[in-house]
This record gives C-alpha cells, sequence and structure tokens, in this order.
C-alpha cells in the first residue's frame, strides 16, 4: 500500500484521531496491532476497485457509478431519472 503508515495516516496519528473521537484506546491500540480487521478492509477495498470505484467520494445510483463529485444539478438529473424509471 502506498503511503502506509506516513504523514496523515501514521500510527501514531491514528492513534491520536481515535482518542480525539472517543474510542476506546485499548480496544484501538489491540486492533491496530493484530491487523484484526485487514482482510475485511481488503475485501471491501477489491470489491470497490471491482465496482470501478478509483476516487472518493463515488456515487451509485441504481448501480451505476456516476463517478466522483459533480455539481448538485448532475446528480439532480441522474436522481429525477432513476426515480421515473421506478414508477413506470
Amino acid at each position: 500500500m502506498n503511503g502506509q503508515n506516513k504523514g496523515t495516516f501514521s500510527d501514531t496519528n491514528l492513534r491520536i484521531f481515535a482518542q480525539m473521537t472517543g474510542l476506546s484506546l485499548d480496544q484501538f491500540d489491540e486492533c491496530l496491532s493484530t491487523n484484526k480487521y485487514l482482510a475485511k478492509v481488503q475485501a471491501d477495498r477489491d470489491a470497490a476497485v471491482d465496482a470501478g470505484v478509483n476516487s472518493t467520494p463515488t456515487f451509485f445510483i441504481n448501480g451505476e457509478n456516476i463517478g466522483g463529485l459533480q455539481e448538485y444539478g448532475n446528480y439532480r438529473v441522474k436522481i429525477e431519472k432513476a426515480l421515473a424509471e421506478v414508477g413506470d
């Protein structure tokens, strides 16, 4: 993984983020040191890549990948089209 344990997402900073959000640091430290959820995270990442996700945010409407951040009007048109199709 590129950038792992570097900069913003270093273990030290992740621990600070955990503390700031009120997580139990004992549980967080155990999870981080044992990679408890690593397989689940990798599976979710692989599923996202398989679905065509290559950036965040990515949005799907009726299973169609409409890409990343766009103007509100672009989403509205696609949502209204999807709603019209459901109403038929």
